[in-house]
């Protein structure tokens, strides 16, 4: 084990629960140091550390992901001079397992082949600013690749009525289909490493909504005439990107707003706090049973 690599042990809630395959998460956490302007605003070198609701931002993903029974191993992306601060939020981490450091690449497809290295089963890869992962929802993903003929991607969305519930902000980002407005949970899910081809479409970095460049070099022109003119369902517009990429690539539509929060600005910081602390209420009104406040936490 090199200094890159903690052992995480302690107490399990859920052991003994029946899960599937066992489960890497990959949590981007990257962002060179001084640039990120809601880090600066909390004297922090990277978004990842900022405080949050007690704890260090990442540690809420961490801790979801750790506690849950489908995962056995974790891999954080972030650039090396964030080791240090984030071996202290290791050191806090309840679960089992191994949680791995590694530095983060020039960009996102780069870093999250490197973080899946070594690993031959599924992945779920979020954000480290996905403050508000459910349990829930890795369980959501994970349905998704184990149904018969599943997925070998999976992609949460959130529809716009039930992100609104949670967010009113009306500066907010949807992707527009015939049947409904759909926000990216920066949550997904992949069968295989071999699945890891179809993260090329994120080459870069961002996300899709108001680029028509990265659209395009995943549906092609005429995709992306039929999406402008919103001809095609969530659902349709999926099976067209598989043809395109060769891999068969599902949407997750969450019911749960919340999870397409990103702490990315001081106003959705304020807005996690809040929800974080409306969850904390649901776990305190839970039976003492662990896995039961486990799944009020998540």
């Amino acid at each position: 084990m090199d200094n890159s690599t903690r052992s995480v042990s302690g107490p399990n809630p859920t052991a003994g629960i029946r899960g599937t395959a066992p489960l890497r998460v990959i949590v981007l956490a990257g962002g060179k140091a001084g640039a990120d302007p809601l880090a600066q605003a909390f004297g922090m070198s990277h978004r990842c550390l900022i405080p949050l609701a007690g704890r260090p931002l990442v540690a809420h993903v961490l801790q979801i992901a750790a506690l849950h029974p489908a995962v056995e191993s974790l891999a954080v992306s972030v650039e090396r001079e964030a080791f240090d601060g984030l071996f202290d939020v290791l050191s806090q981490l309840p679960g089992r397992g191994i949680v791995k450091l590694v530095e983060a690449r020039e960009n996102i497809v780069d870093s999250v082949q490197a973080a899946a290295q070594g690993w031959d089963g599924p992945l779920l890869i979020t954000t480290a600013d996905h403050a508000l992962l459910s349990a829930g929802s890795i369980d959501a993903m994970i349905e998704a690749l184990g149904v018969a003929g599943g997925a070998e991607v999976a992609v949460a969305m959130a529809r716009r009525a039930t992100v609104r519930s949670a967010n009113p902000d009306d500066t907010l980002l949807f992707h527009e289909f015939a049947d409904d407005a759909y926000a990216s949970c920066n949550l997904y899910a992949l069968a295989g490493p071999d699945a890891l081809a179809a993260a090329q479409v994120f080459r870069g970095g961002g996300q899709f909504a108001g680029n028509a460049g990265r659209v395009m070099r995943a549906f092609g022109f005429v995709n992306l005439v039929l999406l402008r003119l919103r001809a095609v369902t969530l659902a349709d517009a999926m099976v067209r990107v598989s043809a395109r990429l060769g891999l068969r690539i599902a949407p997750v539509v969450l019911d749960d707003g919340s999870q397409a929060l990103d702490v990315d600005d001081v106003n959705t910081h304020a807005l996690a706090e809040r929800l974080l602390e409306a969850r904390a209420g649901l776990a305190g009104a839970a039976s003492k049973n662990p896995v039961e406040t486990w799944r009020a936490l998540g």
